[in-house]
């Protein structure tokens, strides 16, 4: 028996940032993801392997993985000291992903969630999207350490996600299908605990000004939540143009991101704005198909570092498939 699993990644629309003072943030699943196949092998070893990266673990010998996987081992390890499953043997796990790593887009939470549920799956254990999410979760922490849980619930549920104070609420959306979502790599990495914590040194310097600005965030996320669920796009886009205006200003943008952006617009794109932490990292674009060549292209000469991701949210999750 072979299983498949593939996981998909995700975006933050609105509300990065203002999230760490309790104010609300909208996420969704688009169509980048992460895949993990797991099948027989003819020993007692447990092999689990990052294609992507050229990383192998023998997970069954107990020794120290590799960076990389440690997140895998850990997500083993609590399926076993949970009682899922007893101690696994004979296998080959292969993780594989078309999500940009480093770059804000739920990369770690999308290959989590196709490992917990490929292995769940192959040995039997019957589950449901929360089990999966849970556990995936563990393995975030490795991770991230503290992790909010959008990442690894958008992955599982897929949708569009309200977040708030910990709390996750999957919400009503329309997609029109004459618009795109391009995801802008600008190819520079960036570290989010420096975005965060140079973001709350601003807000401890000038909090009179900046708890204004965390209301009109706040007051954004419940405008788009309307015009999300209307498919009102031309509006959308507007709130993504005022919602960057807000990021720059709390100190995470840089001279990339507001390159990508202003040539966005100038070609005529919907709305711009950058997505997760920050001073690099991913851009989002929004624009209508007829005009999508032509704002990719203008895109692509702002650097020879940047890649183009044209997505679409969806409302599908994780997905299992077992081949005999």
């Amino acid at each position: 028996m072979k299983v498949h699993a593939r996981a998909p990644g995700k975006v933050i629309w609105f509300g990065e940032h203002f999230v760490v003072k309790g104010k609300p943030a909208i996420a969704s699943a688009i169509d980048l993801y992460a895949d993990v196949t797991i099948e027989p092998i003819d020993s007692d070893r447990v092999i689990i392997e990052s294609r992507d990266k050229g990383v192998i673990y023998d997970y069954s010998r107990r020794g120290k993985p590799p960076r990389l996987l440690k997140p895998f081992k850990h997500v083993i390890d609590y399926i076993v000291g949970e009682g899922y499953t007893g101690r696994p043997r004979g296998i080959y796990a292969r993780i594989s992903s078309s999500i940009p790593v480093g770059a804000g887009l739920g990369s770690s939470a999308a290959t989590l969630v196709a490992f917990t549920a490929a292995f769940l799956k192959y040995h039997g254990v019957p589950m449901d999207s929360n089990t999966v999410s849970k556990i995936a979760y563990e393995g975030e922490k490795i991770v991230h350490g503290k992790p909010s849980g959008i990442d690894n619930t958008v992955s599982t549920h897929g949708g569009f996600i309200l977040y708030k104070q910990g709390v996750l609420q999957k919400i009503d959306y329309v997609w029109r299908d004459d618009y795109v979502l391009l995801v802008v790599d600008t190819g520079i990495s960036r570290n989010t605990g420096h975005a965060v914590k140079r973001v709350l040194d601003r807000y401890n310097r000038v909090p009179n000004v900046m708890t204004k600005i965390y209301d009109a965030a706040e007051e954004i996320v419940y405008t788009a939540l309307k015009y999300l669920r209307k498919g009102d796009f031309e509006q959308l886009g507007e709130l993504m143009n005022i919602a960057h205006g807000l990021l720059a200003s709390i100190g995470v943008s840089i001279k990339r991101i507001e390159s990508i952006i202003h040539t966005a617009l100038k070609q005529g794109a919907s709305g711009a704005k950058l997505t997760g932490a920050g001073l690099g990292g991913c851009v989002l674009v929004l624009v209508r198909n007829d005009l999508l060549d032509r704002v990719s292209h203008s895109i692509s000469r702002v650097s020879k570092k940047i890649r183009i991701f044209p997505v679409k949210p969806i409302g599908k999750g994780y997905s299992v498939r077992v081949y005999e």
